[in-house]
């Protein structure tokens, strides 16, 4: 069988991994379910490291023609607000830059089948195999020198070969759109309460995008549904937003905290579909191209020794990404508790250069 690497997922991670592998001359397929342009539950932000992912596949220029530099984050944090400067990022919607990745993989000579859905259905020593689904209900089994899982939270193809490590559990993330005219432009505002957290940005078209991470469980569903909630955290911060009018419908994703096992022979998993530590500004997406990148190249360093992929990505991911998981562990863990809220509000407020080592940490570009 000629060599051919299957992506099952067309979102960042995925489309970065098949450019990365076209890079490298290999014969690639992805599979994408969704019919592009759509819609996301996504703050919309990418920082120093991410942006320097997308250089390396040359969408540098894209990003600066068409996406919106972001310069201050602001965040009420404790009842005080709280400023600081960021050195690099961008805001961009994900219809636009998810349809521009996957327009670049088709022309990079990768195969694209959409919307077409897949499941893995076995993995020997010599191959994986992969049945594809059509919109009209048409199957056929196929098979795949090595598989990248990459279609985000939702993934299910590969429960039973890939298995979670940590059930998803914790705080569910919602988003829309909205009309919020006191937010400038460059800015990234973010609330805490002990609700959740809120993020605001406008995007390179206009629009404000609104998501958030919300508390979940019995006690808190009296607060109301999604949108309520997501408004009465904006109405309790100190953002110097003013009113926020909601312009679509609101979408939400399943609890966010989960791990699986990352690879197994030939099968691996990438971005959200191996694990969502925590949901922080900009860091998901970084993470899914980062994880798209590395995995690439892990691939083209095999020379078609696939049959350990799976173990020597579960070591390889662990110290790509070990680090700066932990870091946005720690700092969820301050925005959770009020006091840790308050007393991180009172040193940022006063010395916002204290942020600059973390800022820095969380932007650095990938070696």
């Amino acid at each position: 069988m000629s060599q051919r690497i299957l992506v099952i997922g067309g979102g960042v991670a995925g489309s970065v991994c098949a450019l990365r592998l076209r890079q490298h001359g290999l014969t690639v397929h992805l599979v994408e379910k969704e019919s592009f342009p759509r819609a996301k539950v996504c703050g919309c932000c990418i920082g120093g490291t991410g942006l320097s992912v997308l250089q390396r596949v040359e969408m540098g220029g894209w990003i600066a023609d068409n996406a919106q530099a972001t310069q201050t984050w602001i965040g009420s944090l404790g009842g005080r607000s709280v400023r600081i400067p960021l050195t690099t990022g961008i805001a961009v919607s994900r219809e636009r830059l998810d349809m521009e990745l996957l327009v670049r993989v088709r022309e990079s000579g990768a195969v694209v089948h959409s919307p077409v859905s897949a499941n893995v259905d076995s993995i020997d020593e010599n191959r994986v195999g992969v049945i594809l689904k059509g919109a009209c209900g048409s199957e056929e089994l196929q098979d795949y020198s090595a598989v990248v899982l990459a279609s985000g939270l939702n993934a299910s193809g590969s429960k039973r070969l890939l298995p979670w490590t940590e059930l998803p559990h914790g705080p569910f993330g919602a988003s829309f759109f909205a009309k919020v005219d006191g937010l400038p432009t460059g800015v990234i505002g973010m609330a805490c309460d002990r609700d959740g957290y809120v993020g605001v940005v406008r995007l390179e078209d206009g629009r404000v995008d609104v998501a958030a991470a919300l508390s979940s469980g019995a006690s808190q569903r009296g607060n109301g549904s999604p949108k309520q909630r997501i408004l009465q955290i904006l109405e309790r911060s100190h953002l110097p937003i003013g009113s926020v009018e909601v312009t679509s419908e609101v979408m939400v994703t399943p609890p966010l905290r989960r791990s699986r096992l990352s690879g197994t022979g030939r099968l691996v998993a990438i971005g959200d579909a191996s694990g969502y530590v925590e949901p922080f500004t900009g860091e998901g997406m970084t993470w899914g191209m980062m994880s798209g990148y590395a995995i690439a190249d892990l691939i083209a360093d095999s020379r078609g020794d696939f049959h350990s992929l799976g173990q020597r990505w579960c070591q390889r991911q662990k110290r790509l990404l070990g680090s700066r998981r932990r870091t946005c562990r720690l700092l969820t863990t301050i925005l959770q508790n009020s006091v840790a809220r308050f007393g991180a509000a009172q040193v940022l407020s006063r010395f916002p250069s204290f942020a600059r080592p973390l800022t820095a940490h969380l932007s650095r570009p990938v070696d």
